[in-house]
């Protein structure tokens, strides 16, 4: 059995090597890195905390980021795939020392299939030039999933599973949407992780913190194959991901798994959704593949803001009557008198 020590062994060797491996790759990437990438480190830390510990891969801070720094759609999808294969993998490297029974180890082989299949077909069969409309659609539609997160707090549905029961319907509800969530990730840089959260969560009820380590390491594995296959047909962008190193490293093996410990699966959900949101209003914001009046924009971006913040109310209205129930039911004992 792994103890404490053997762990932090663990990382502080895996640490020295990958800073060694930095090091000396350094004079190879320095002009890029200190000329043009230098924010990439700070802009890895979070990218990363939220891709380890969120169903959220880092592909949804890079994407709208990057696209904002005159970096072209295409490269910030190869560059997402490419550094989630490195950070992603750390992460689930990281949670597998934390705790392994969070690794839904069943579903993996069907959904690994499913999704390398959808990402290299998405690539090498299927490519688009232009992925900032999907991107509108992908939030659009991440948007109205966060709903069942609301919802399901709300109306305190449970997520009592750990386990999926392999069925032929299982089966088939994981391989399809793998398949399409891998298609989806080939053309945006992410997507499957976020689409397997819903599923496993929704669908079948798996405790939250499974759902996202879970996806987080589909994640992972998806991101190498479309890696794989980028390599192979088309590029990818070394400097923009040998800058970003540091900090993704920093955050898979330690920023992560801290924030998610500290913060609870209650809490990561909330900060899942408002990332979505944000991310949705910012894209629905700036984007131009769909001809939209200052108006309209205005309108949708206002009433959508005011429905949010009146069901995220809701959510701490409902929270703080469960602190003050259970703070009810403790009743301290009398001291005994001498």
């Amino acid at each position: 059995m792994r103890t404490n020590n053997d762990t932090t062994r663990s990382l502080f060797l895996l640490i020295l090597v990958l800073a060694a491996a930095w090091v000396g790759f350094f004079p190879c990437f320095a002009h890029d890195f200190i000329h043009r990438f230098f924010y990439m480190p700070f802009l890895g830390i979070i990218a990363a905390t939220v891709a380890n510990t969120t169903p959220a891969a880092a592909g949804i801070v890079y994407f709208p980021v990057l696209t904002r720094l005159d970096v072209l759609p295409v490269t910030a999808v190869q560059f997402s795939l490419l550094i989630q294969a490195y950070g992603m993998g750390l992460g689930t490297f990281k949670w597998y020392l934390v705790n392994r029974k969070l690794f839904i180890a069943n579903v993996l082989p069907v959904c690994i299939a499913g999704g390398v299949s959808g990402v290299v077909l998405s690539i090498a069969v299927f490519p688009i030039q232009n992925p900032e409309l999907l991107t509108l659609v992908f939030n659009f539609a991440a948007l109205l999933l966060t709903q069942v997160i609301f919802f399901s707090i709300l109306l305190k549905r449970s997520y009592p599973r750990l386990t999926v029961k392999m069925t032929p319907r299982a089966i088939t509800v994981l391989a399809v949407f793998s398949v399409i969530g891998g298609l989806v990730s080939g053309w945006i840089g992410f997507g499957i992780d976020t689409m397997f959260y819903f599923i496993l969560t929704v669908i079948f009820r798996i405790n939250p913190a499974a759902a996202i380590v879970t996806s987080i390491s589909l994640m992972a594995v998806v991101s190498v194959a479309g890696t794989a296959a980028n390599v192979i047909f088309h590029q990818v962008p070394l400097s923009l991901w040998f800058s970003a190193i540091p900090g993704v490293t920093i955050a898979g093996l330690f920023v992560a798994s801290y924030v998610a410990v500290k913060l609870g699966a209650r809490n990561v959900l909330l900060l899942f959704t408002a990332l979505l949101s944000l991310d949705f209003f910012y894209t629905f914001w700036t984007q131009q593949a769909v001809p939209v009046s200052q108006a309209v924009r205005h309108g949708c971006t206002y009433m959508l803001i005011i429905y949010l913040v009146y069901i995220h109310v809701r959510v701490f209205k409902e929270g703080y009557s469960d602190i003050k129930a259970d703070l009810g039911t403790f009743r301290p004992e009398k001291s005994q008198q001498c």
